[in-house]
C-alpha cells in the first residue's frame, strides 16, 4: 500500500553533502567547522590537519584490502555506531574508487591492472554505499578531488567546467543522491568558502536552503537555515 505524506510534513534533520576541490584546498580541515560529533573514514590519510580536535573521531581505511575492509566498515557503522554520530565524513570517494580499483586489480590476472568487469564492480559497490550510509540517521559528507573538462552546451558555446573527481559512469548517479553539492574556492585574501550554486563552468548545487554560496565554516549551517525557514 502506497504512504502518503503530505509535503508540509517534510522534516529535514540530515542531509547528504558532497564538497570536492584540488588537493590541499581545504576540504579536510572543513570538518572542525561541523557542529555535533563526527566520525571521519580516512581514506587518503590526510586527517593529520584534524589534530587536537575533540569532537572529532578518525577511523583509517585499509587502502590496501579495500575492498573487502570497505563493506565491513559500512555493516559495523550500521550494527554498532547508528545514531552515535551527528556528521560522517568520507574524505575521499576520489581515493576510495582508486583504492577499490587497485585491490580488485592485484587479485585478478591481469598483473595489478583492473578489468572492465571491476570497474564495474567498483561503480555499483560506491553508489550503494553512498545509499546505504544515508539511513545510517547522521548528516553524511562526502569528500572529492577536483577535475575539470571542455564542456559544450546545446549553442556550441565551450566552457572549462570543473566537477567532482568521480568514475564518469556513475557521477551523475552519485551527485543526484547528494543534496549539497559545493565546490570549495579560496578567495584572493585568502578567506574559503563554497560555491553552492550551479554555472556553466561549475558543477554545484543545493537542495536544502536558497544560498547561493556559504563560508567554509557555514556548510553544515544550510541544515539548520532550512529548519527554521
Amino acid at each position: 500500500m502506497i504512504q502518503v505524506t503530505n509535503a508540509k510534513e517534510i522534516k529535514t534533520e540530515v542531509a547528504t553533502y558532497l564538497i570536492y576541490a584540488p588537493p590541499g584546498m581545504g576540504k579536510t580541515s572543513t570538518v572542525k567547522y561541523f557542529p555535533g560529533k563526527t566520525l571521519v573514514l580516512d581514506v587518503d590519510r590526510t586527517t593529520r590537519v584534524l589534530k587536537g580536535q575533540e569532537n572529532i573521531d578518525i577511523a583509517y581505511v585499509d587502502n590496501t584490502n579495500t575492498w573487502e575492509v570497505w563493506e565491513k566498515i559500512i555493516m559495523d557503522l550500521n550494527k554498532n555506531y547508528k545514531g552515535k554520530y551527528d556528521n560522517i565524513v568520507v574524505d575521499n570517494i576520489s581515493e576510495l574508487e582508486r583504492c577499490l580499483l587497485s585491490d580488485l586489480g592485484s587479485k585478478g590476472k591481469n598483473k595489478g591492472v583492473p578489468s572492465q568487469g571491476d570497474y564495474q564492480y567498483m561503480q555499483f559497490r560506491v553508489v550503494n554505499s553512498l545509499r546505504f550510509m544515508k539511513g545510517l540517521g547522521a548528516n553524511l559528507i562526502w569528500t572529492a578531488w577536483e577535475t575539470d573538462d571542455l564542456y559544450t552546451d546545446s549553442s556550441g558555446q565551450q566552457y572549462n567546467r570543473s566537477y567532482p573527481q568521480i568514475n564518469k559512469k556513475i557521477m551523475n548517479n552519485v551527485l543526484g543522491l547528494c543534496d549539497v553539492v559545493g565546490r570549495l574556492m579560496v578567495k584572493s585574501e585568502g578567506e574559503r568558502g563554497f560555491v553552492l550554486s550551479a554555472s556553466n563552468s561549475t558543477y554545484a548545487k543545493n537542495q536544502i536552503d536558497d544560498r547561493r554560496g556559504c563560508l567554509q565554516s557555514e556548510l553544515l549551517n544550510a541544515t539548520e537555515n532550512k529548519e527554521e525557514n
